[in-house]
């Protein structure tokens, strides 16, 4: 199931895709994750993935979405947009955090030529590490991140020049 979520000011594209038993492959942005899910009741679940499991609330109120995971709360609004913000900016190559976290990994420097799919860098957020991803085959005009550094959501890691 493909949708888009508005998060503040930002379009996130998520696709969810079951795997069988309880188990989804989730896609946020460039970051893709594997978890199990198991309802509560309420609107509670219980995610579990390959870095430890959350208590997730959620309490629909139209388009609207309030959700409590841990300790962070946050609102989504759906969104009848097959392409949002960060989508367009990722084809013009600026590839950004998909949420607050540190970068774990830089896989790639300026100059090197990637392909579509290609990882370019990990952040490690909410215990799940998500690999940032070449939207595009191309060549890395700049890094903006080192490993070990802590990032905000929306900041830019990794631009994109023209396909090689």
């Amino acid at each position: 199931m493909r949708s888009t979520w508005l998060d503040r000011d930002r379009a996130r594209a998520v696709d969810v895709v079951p795997l069988g038993a309880g188990r989804y492959r989730v896609t946020v942005d460039e970051g893709v994750f594997e978890i199990g899910a198991q309802r509560l009741g309420d609107g509670r679940w219980r995610l579990v993935g390959q870095q430890g499991s959350w208590n997730v609330e959620i309490t629909a109120c139209d388009r609207r979405r309030f959700v409590r995971l841990g300790h962070a709360d946050f609102v989504l609004e759906r969104s009848d947009a097959t392409r949002g913000a960060r989508g367009s900016r990722a084809q013009e190559g600026r590839l950004e955090s998909p949420m607050p976290g540190v970068v774990t990994k830089v896989l790639v420097a300026k100059g090197d030529p990637v392909r579509k799919g290609q990882a370019l860098l990990a952040v490690e957020a909410m215990k799940m590490e998500h690999l940032i991803r070449a939207p595009r085959d191309g060549r890395v005009a700049d890094v903006h991140a080192a490993a070990g550094e802590m990032v905000s959501g929306g900041v830019p890691l990794v631009e994109l020049e023209a396909e090689v």
